[in-house]
């Protein structure tokens, strides 16, 4: 009977490690993000989307971020949408259009470029795909001020982004 018991164990524990293992292959590693920059677009290999959950009746925030904030060194070009929503599950927001201040930095040494005051990106949100626990979305236009004076003129783009968290 002990034996049985052990040898059941095992199994059940080696079926779960399979399981996990299986999961965690068909999750995407990361996200992608395609700026349509003038005079040429560029391809960002990392996007992933986080809710953020505010309560007391506030809006909850939604950040789509190509970089690990909590890295002591970044990955260049940087790119963090944020933007709020009534919407309290990632998943939840195909579908849904989120107006985003948009920040960007081309390089370690570039400056950094965000939206005007009172002006947001579009972020059209569409699919969300349950099996990759990830959200495609199409970019709008907007113009960014450099920290420097300079103008960037973004011309649209798309996201497939990696929900990494929901925080409550």
């Amino acid at each position: 009977m002990k034996q049985a018991l052990e040898t059941a164990k095992s199994k059940t524990k080696s079926m779960t490690n399979s399981a996990v293992e299986a999961v965690e292959d068909t999750l995407p590693e990361s996200g992608e993000v395609t700026l349509n920059l003038q005079p040429d677009p560029i391809a960002i290999s990392n996007a992933e989307l986080d809710l953020i959950s505010i309560g007391d009746g506030r809006p909850n925030v939604v950040q789509i971020i190509t970089y690990n904030p909590d890295a002591s060194s970044r990955s260049y070009p940087a790119l963090l949408l944020h933007g709020t929503t009534n919407m309290s599950t990632a998943s939840s927001l195909a579908g849904e259009k989120v107006q985003c201040d948009v920040y960007y930095q081309a390089s370690e040494s570039s400056p950094i470029a965000m939206t005007l005051p009172g002006e947001a990106m579009t972020v059209a949100f569409q699919q969300y795909n349950p099996t990759d626990k990830a959200l495609t979305a199409t970019l709008g236009m907007i113009s960014l001020r450099g920290s420097d004076g300079s103008v960037i003129q973004i011309e649209g783009g798309d996201v497939l982004a990696v929900i990494r968290e929901e925080t409550k």
